[in-house]
């Protein structure tokens, strides 16, 4: 009993495999067919379909099968894996080769033969922040990767070598660190984000958080690092009711020590 019952399904399953397809696919014909917005998909029903499909995919499709590994723009695959190995694996020795064209014109990294230990270079390698970085093996077909627990170095310049932004300020800004987050708003990236980047951040030293447009949260501050407050457009979170710029809330926010 059980078997005929295990049996039918089965098979029903398997006619449902093999008849929605050319269903879907009729649908989509006899729709197509019909409709007069895309004079493609009227002409060339199924194949427009294919053509649409590619068509959205080109961009993956030419990241991870077309493109060169200096291609690619704002960043090309290498730039993009150099910064994925630093920041998951915390692995900093790039090997550079020939695959730079050293005939075009721009500055070029020249390698030493007897390169510096950080212990010798004037930066702050301490106190050290705990962290975490992933470790294992990517297969073709597997990847077995697990975290582990890491000290790193803080990789900023001493006080003598801070940039001071507003010398003459009441409170001068001293950063340590030229890297920091670039502008991405609360609308944009969500409080979960922000206070992830906020934490990181912070603990990092050094950087900051930029709130983008769309004006501070209290998740750009949780971290505890510094914060930069973008007054853009649309003037969020100094403004009145009507609109118009407001030089108390204004001053408000620029209270914050953050």
């Amino acid at each position: 009993m059980f078997q005929d019952i295990g049996l039918t399904v089965l098979t029903s399953l398997v006619l449902i495999m093999i008849s929605v397809p050319p269903i879907l696919f009729l649908i989509w014909y006899v729709h197509d067919r019909r409709q007069s917005q895309h004079s493609v998909l009227r002409n060339f029903p199924l194949l427009g379909r294919v053509r649409y499909f590619l068509e959205m995919m080109g961009p993956e499709l030419r990241q991870y099968m077309f493109d060169a590994d200096d291609e690619g723009r704002p960043f090309s695959r290498v730039d993009f894996s150099n910064i994925v190995i630093k920041g998951k694996y915390l692995k900093t020795v790039i090997g550079f080769g020939s695959k730079r064209d050293f005939e075009k014109p721009g500055f070029y990294i020249r390698n030493s033969m007897f390169p510096k230990q950080k212990e010798e270079m004037r930066v702050m390698i301490s106190p050290k922040i705990r962290t975490k970085r992933y470790v294992g093996t990517e297969g073709l077909f597997s990847r077995k990767e697990h975290l582990e627990e890491v000290e790193v170095s803080p990789w900023t310049v001493p006080d003598k070598d801070a940039i001071i932004i507003g010398p003459d300020c009441k409170k001068p800004w001293k950063v340590r660190g030229p890297v920091g987050m670039s502008a991405m708003s609360y609308g944009a990236l969500g409080e979960n984000a922000i206070s992830s980047i906020s934490y990181g951040l912070g603990m990092a030293t050094g950087s900051w958080v930029h709130t983008g447009e769309g004006g501070l949260a209290p998740y750009h501050t949780v971290g505890g690092g510094d914060v930069i407050m973008q007054i853009g457009s649309g003037i969020f979170g100094v403004r009145n009711e009507d609109g118009s710029f407001s030089w108390e809330k204004f001053k408000e926010k620029a209270a914050n020590p953050h």
